[in-house]
Formats: C-alpha cells, structure tokens, sequence
C-alpha cells in the first residue's frame, strides 16, 4: 500500500488469537512494520492512524499515534520526520478546485452548434484548432512586412527576427507546414492591402504558382473584414493574421473547460469585425455575455482557491515570461512535479496549474504556471485570459523567466514587463528575473545577464542560488524568520511545530538523545501562539 489511511482491528473473546498487522509507508523511502501476536484480549479499535488530531490540517511530518491500550502492551510512537502528508493534501485541495471548475460550467455552452456555423462565416479557418485533423497537411506561405525606412520603422527587432517567429507561430497548428517564407518590404502598415501594387502581383503569382501553398499567412496584428476578402480574391487562398492563427494555437492547446471558454471569448472580437448582419451580432452578444457569467463564477471559485491558501498559510510564487522561455520546465526543475512538463512549442500552456515545491529553509509554497506572452496580439486577446492572470496579481513574488539563447532576449523582456505594468500588480510585489537556458551555445554571455539568474531548466544550473533568493522575498513580504529550537525529543512542542510549519532541519543531539535541535519557519503570529502554548523556549 502506497498510503495507508485507516486501519481497523477487531477480535472477539476467543482463548488464543494472533494478529500479524504489516504497515508499509513509501513515502520519502520511509517505511515500517509491525507484527505482533496478543492473547486473550478484548478490545476494538476503530480510529484513522492518520488524522487532524495527530497531525493538524496539513502537517507536513508524518506523526503516527494509536493512541490505544491493549491491556499491558506497550504501544510506541512512530515518529516519522520527513513524511509530506502536507503535501498530498495540497495536492488534493488542487484537484478538487479543478472538479468545481468542470461541475459549474454548463457543456452546452462550449458545444453551440449554431455558433459553430457562425465561426465558418466568419473566415475562421477549418484547419485552426483542430484535434481531429486528419493525414491532410496545410501549405503556408508566411510574410513578414517590414517598414524599412520612415517614423514607423522599428529599431527594437528586426525583420528577420519577426519572421522567425511568425514561422514558429504558424507551424504550431496542428497539420501545418511552412512551404516559403519572405520579409516584405513596405513603406507603412496602413495600406489598404498592406503591400504596393507591384509587391503584391508579385506574391500573388508566386503563390499561385504553387500547389503546395493553400494558405497565407501575414503577420500583422488583426487583417480588417475588407482587406481579408481583397487579399483572399487576389491570392485564391485562405489568409490568416496572427490574431487568427494565435486564436487557433490556443484552441488547440485548450484542454479545460475554462481554458476553452477563455478561448471562446477571445474569438469573439475576431468574429464581430468580420460578421456582417444584424442577427449574427446579437448572437455574439448573447454569446459574450453567457461566456463571461461562466469566467466570473469561475473567478470566484479562483478567489475561494486563494482564501484556503491565505487560510493555510500558503505562499504562492507566480512563474511568468515570453512564450516558450522555458517557465514550465523551471517549475519542473524546482518541484519534481510530472505534471510540469516542458514542451518546446509556443503556448503549450494554458491552463493555469499550481505545483508544489519547498523553499532550502523548509517551507512549502505553490510555483504557479501562467500562459505565456507574445507581442503584436490585441489587447482584446490578452483580456480574455484576465482570469489567468489574476493568480500573478495575487501571488506573493513573481519569477520573470526569460529565454537567455534568443536573439530578443531585450525585447521579449520588455514585452512582459509592459504586460505586468498593464495588470493591477501591487506595486511592492517583488520580481525575480531569471536568464533561463544558458547551457545553449547562443546564450548570452554572463556580463549581459548582471540583472538575472542565471539557470538552465534542463540541466539544473543554477537552481539552488534562485531558490535562495525566492526564499528570501518569500520569507520578508510573508512576515516569516527562521527560528532555531532546543527541544525535548518526541515532545509535545515538536508535534506542534511539524503541525504548524515545515521544517528545515530536525536533528537529535548526539551527545544527549533527549534533546532534539530544530530550524523552523515561523510567523511572529505562529511564534507568538508557540510561546503561549509552551511558554518562551
């Protein structure tokens, strides 16, 4: 048995009886046995090893106390030091938010199948989002315009920068592959079909030309109706934009219902700029406003999760940055978690999750996992996500990781320092930088990365020193300190302290066993009940 949660023995007035009881405990390699052989004895024992009264709500040392007699037999105490029952109880009050979650929201408001009719008006593509694509694979021309000269030239990127990542964007949708790809040279982006009349005959025999090309794909923010539909009659093809094909990476990785009601209103500004008719908008407002009462009963059951973390003392460190800056496999590195796993993708992750880990001084804490953030998106995609990153805007410190190996590193920070400015952030809320995959031969060197930590999520360098720090900033914004203690061994003091906090460091004395000397992390509320309780120490 992995945990064992409740044992229950029963015997009746016999002349001889032989109980043989074996008690195996796996976590943390700890385990223990018990077999014993009793006679003549008559009692009834009904009760859970495991229970509040021996270890308080979320202890994160095992303590076992039978607390029964059986007549002259000597029942020990089995203290087990290092047991995370603390935990799996996290664990537990994590997975039941996620039922609450799925219970509240209403399927058929994800599954309308007029709207879906809708969303084919609206020139969203068949392809974008979809799990059930078959063998069938979509040719993308991809263009990058870029204004070479004038007032709207950008100096913070370059051209062939922003093509590298619109062709990584595009080649996320599930069966899509880039067939060519080119940076356009235009002398500003409020053209009516954004290239010159030379330019686009140009592009368009190219694209004609090919068989193996069934979409274009121009990587400018939002296409209005009117140039989707001159660009769609001049190429013969299908174009996007990247608020199309964002929409459509999202949509694919959307695995929880609020993940997919998030997405289903993010579409929505999409689809009003395009739909033309009375009746569609009012079924888009209808729409809009059934998804948002869903994402508010949701955000409410978010706020219940943060008062049951505030209720148990729970710090929470929210892990943000570009996309595919490698948060995931940070929180992975830092907490073992199997359910963080990297991918090396852009938006891979969606749905915010909560893992927990432990800080070098003993103290548990949740690492939460945040979507990722790109520029060039409308402002009314990021909003849709408003839920998501609520759990930023309430966390006791933020880890800002950025990806060490791009070419953007500047520029991609600045991307997510203007997208934390825009949210509701206190402004005290501490911001550890973190200069993620420095094992790569294209990372930056260290005199570039002064301000940041330097890590690789994938080999694990650096990890202890950024815990350090995140421990620190945890510890000052929590009112928390490290305290050493001098204890009776097996008292009740220690019981008291494993109830209340983790702790770092348990040791018996060697040169006098009965005493046990220990690091625990307190707040002067916690320290205060403790000497109330026991009195000064």
């Amino acid at each position: 048995m992995a945990c064992l949660r409740r044992l229950t023995v029963f015997a009746n007035n016999h002349e001889r009886f032989f109980m043989s009881t074996k008690i195996y405990f796996t976590s943390n390699n700890y385990s223990w046995f018990c077999d014993r052989s009793l006679r003549k004895w008559n009692h009834i024992v009904s009760r859970s090893l495991f229970t509040k009264e021996s270890h308080g709500h979320g202890d994160v040392n095992g303590h076992v106390n039978t607390m029964c007699s059986f007549g002259k037999v000597h029942v020990r105490q089995f203290s087990l030091t290092q047991c995370d029952f603390k935990k799996k109880k996290m664990y537990n009050k994590e997975s039941l938010s996620v039922e609450l979650e799925e219970n509240i929201i209403d399927e058929s408001l994800l599954e309308d199948e007029y709207f879906e009719s809708l969303r084919g008006d609206a020139r969203i593509l068949e392809f974008v989002g979809s799990k059930s694509r078959g063998p069938e694979r979509v040719g993308v021309l991809v263009l990058q315009p870029w204004v070479k000269w004038g007032a709207s030239k950008r100096t913070d990127t370059s051209g062939q920068l922003l093509l590298d990542e619109a062709v990584a964007l595009v080649a996320t949708l599930p069966g899509v592959h880039v067939v060519d790809k080119e940076i356009v040279p235009v002398r500003t982006m409020d053209r009516k079909l954004i290239f010159g009349s030379g330019t686009l005959e140009r592009l368009v025999s190219q694209a004609r030309a090919s068989r193996n090309i069934s979409c274009v794909f121009i990587s400018v923010e939002m296409l209005r109706k009117a140039q989707i539909i001159e660009l769609e009659e001049a190429f013969g093809r299908k174009v996007l934009d990247r608020y199309s094909v964002v929409l459509g990476i999202f949509r694919y990785h959307a695995h929880t219902k609020e993940a997919r009601l998030q997405v289903a209103l993010a579409e929505l500004p999409y689809m009003r700029k395009r739909l033309s008719g009375e009746k569609g908008h009012l079924m888009i407002m209808e729409r809009e406003k059934h998804l948002k009462a869903a994402l508010d009963k949701l955000a409410g059951v978010r706020a219940i999760i943060r008062q049951r973390r505030t209720k148990d003392s729970i710090p929470t460190v929210a892990v943000v940055g570009y996309t595919n800056s490698g948060k995931t496999s940070l929180i992975h590195a830092i907490t073992s978690d199997a359910r963080a796993e990297g991918k090396d993708q852009l938006f891979a992750t969606l749905d915010v999750t909560a893992h927990e880990g432990r800080l070098p001084c003993g103290l548990e804490v949740l690492f939460i996992d945040t979507v990722g953030f790109i520029q060039d998106i409308p402002t009314e995609l990021v909003a849709s996500f408003k839920a998501t990153l609520e759990d930023a805007v309430y966390s006791n410190v933020v880890v800002h990781v950025r990806d060490a190996s791009h070419p953007d590193y500047e520029l991609q920070g600045a991307i997510v320092t203007q997208t934390l400015a825009s949210l509701p952030l206190p402004e005290d809320t501490p911001i550890i930088t973190v200069a993620n995959k420095i094992d790569l031969e294209t990372a930056k060197p260290k005199e570039e990365l002064k301000e940041a930590h330097r890590v690789s999520a994938l080999k694990g360098q650096g990890i202890e020193d950024l815990l350090h720090d995140v421990e620190g900033e945890v510890l000052r914004v929590t009112g928390r300190k490290v305290w050493k203690f001098s204890l009776p061994t097996g008292s009740r003091e220690i019981q008291w302290l494993r109830r209340v906090t983790g702790l770092a460091y348990e040791e018996m004395d060697e040169a006098d066993p009965q005493t046990t000397h220990i690091l625990a992390v307190l707040t002067n509320q916690e320290l205060s009940a403790f000497h109330r309780n026991f009195g000064k120490q």
